[in-house]
């Protein structure tokens, strides 16, 4: 019953992740790629430094997320423990939410830290309980200081939200007061809670605050000048996109966050919002994860250098638990990397700037090749967590071929640059992989198969916006294939991911699954 139930959840994951990015795609099709790269391209590099160095910040505050939980159930652990189950943690949480399991990073290093199942439990209990203290205390605020102004069009039974906000400050302020008069554990559906004390409970709460207010900040600094919202109103708007992503367990909020953001935007030039939300999802959700693997290629390092030292055996213990999964995580977003980047035209500037001269026939080759890489990588990220050590001979292969394409089909050498992390992180984890079984006979879940569709299919609606014309959908994309280049490719890169993922299925359901 569990597991049909835990099924039903994840495709209706899906179901709320494809309609909100099917509401999205027709908020974004009026617009054209071309506007979207300038407008990426014209964000001040001050403004992209300042929404980076918040983005350090904001990771460094969610180390209090597990600092101060951990205290509350009694087990805390040194701040070096802390700050890398919190930062890796985060970092796959951020990019894949539930849906694949991004939870599991905090139970397998906490559970070979000695944790029991309960113990983690309450962590984790803990931790959304500092989240949504901190949420509803600011959301509040924000709401009574500066209100948030609601759209005619979306149809709510309200028109001012300060009654609101004096609900869900009254919501953190009943929390706070239970903290000083309730010693004993409260009971919800038959499990006990315990609440913390009343130090910790405003130290939750301004943790959270703090998080939320630097996460904002980090997308602020993206946004076009003439957003036509001042901070503290951008601030309810991101609270409201935060919580809406929360609610629907949609991995990192796609489709879902953009779709609120952009909606409740007052900006002259929606184009510049759109190329902002990209930057952010590189700066504050990409470059963490892949960051995460490279801080596990050089640990691994460490740890054969001083293997006589106790220290860097038992930091290998905890790593050995986690880099399996990390590098999942890290090499399911480089195939995300590759079939979303051959789906849209090469950037001509690059082109320009490169030293190399390509055959027209090299670079088809390259992009279809850079597409078939990115499935694969897609469907073997569930055999890197396996710790099969023929994925991962394989999947070290696919990121050397898209680094390669990358490189051919338009001189692309930022998408090369992030490949090379997800290819260092493998690299240096090599003896982590030693299971000799394949990944045909293994156990292959649903939603594992389900998220890379997914993702296959988004990059099609990608292409679809990239050369489609505004208003025409299918039909001026089949008309834009016979007049451009770039669009027969990228449309036949899209058919040889979906042959990859075909051949893949076939190939499953011809072979019975290994007994175990």
């Amino acid at each position: 019953m569990n597991r049909h139930l835990r099924s039903l959840g994840s495709f209706v994951v899906l179901c709320i992740f494809a309609g909100a990015a099917w509401l999205l795609y027709h908020e974004v099709r009026k617009y054209h790629l071309a506007d979207i790269r300038q407008s990426i391209e014209l964000i001040p590099d001050l403004r992209l430094l300042a929404s980076f160095g918040l983005m350090i910040v904001n990771y460094l505050i969610l180390v209090g997320y597990d600092a101060l939980a951990l205290k509350a159930i009694g087990r805390p652990l040194p701040l070096g423990k802390t700050a890398l189950v919190s930062f890796v943690g985060c970092a796959c949480s951020y990019n894949f939410g539930a849906l694949l399991g991004g939870s599991s990073v905090r139970y397998r290093f906490y559970s070979a830290w000695g944790f029991t199942i309960p113990d983690v439990v309450r962590l984790v209990l803990m931790l959304a309980v500092t989240f949504w203290v901190g949420a509803l205390g600011l959301a509040g605020l924000s709401f009574v200081i500066e209100p948030l102004p609601l759209p005619p069009g979306l149809g709510l039974p309200i028109d001012d939200v300060r009654p609101l906000g004096f609900a869900l400050l009254a919501a953190t302020t009943g929390y706070l007061l239970l903290t000083f008069f309730v010693r004993k554990p409260l009971h919800f559906f038959g499990r006990e809670f315990a609440l913390p004390c009343p130090k910790i409970a405003f130290a939750q709460t301004l943790t959270a605050c703090a998080d939320l207010v630097a996460a904002a900040g980090c997308l602020y600094m993206l946004m076009p000048s003439d957003l036509g919202l001042d901070f503290l109103t951008f601030l309810a708007v991101y609270l409201l996109a935060t919580v809406v992503v929360v609610l629907t367990h949609v991995p990192g909020g796609a489709g879902v966050f953009e779709l609120v953001i952009l909606s409740l935007s007052q900006t002259t030039h929606p184009q510049a919002v759109i190329a902002a939300l990209l930057a952010f999802r590189v700066i504050y959700y990409l470059l963490p994860l892949l960051f995460a693997a490279l801080l596990l290629a050089g640990y691994e390092v460490q740890v054969r250098r001083h293997q006589a030292e106790k220290a860097f055996r038992d930091a290998g213990r905890w790593m050995w638990v986690l880099s399996h999964i990390l590098l999942s995580y890290v090499t399911f977003a480089a195939g995300v990397i590759l079939l979303l980047s051959g789906s849209i035209p090469p950037n001509k500037l690059l082109i320009a700037q490169s030293p190399l001269v390509v055959p027209p026939a090299v670079q088809e080759a390259a992009h279809i090749l850079g597409s078939m890489a990115g499935a694969g990588l897609l469907l073997l990220s569930r055999g890197i967590e396996r710790r099969l050590a023929s994925v991962w001979k394989v999947v070290v292969t696919l990121l050397l071929t898209g680094m390669v394409c990358a490189l051919l089909k338009g001189f692309d050498w930022h998408e090369a640059v992030l490949l090379s992390f997800a290819l260092a992180g493998l690299l240096g984890s090599r003896r982590r992989f030693y299971r000799k079984s394949s990944l045909i006979r293994e156990e292959y879940p649903l939603r594992w198969f389900f998220a890379s569709a997914a993702i296959i299919g988004c990059a099609g609606a990608v292409a679809l916006f990239a050369f489609g014309d505004a208003g025409t959908g299918m039909r001026g994309l089949w008309e834009a294939i016979s007049d451009d280049a770039g669009a027969a490719r990228a449309v036949r890169g899209i058919a040889a991911a979906c042959a990859v993922m075909v051949a893949f299925t076939l190939r499953r359901l011809l072979l019975p699954l290994h007994k175990q």
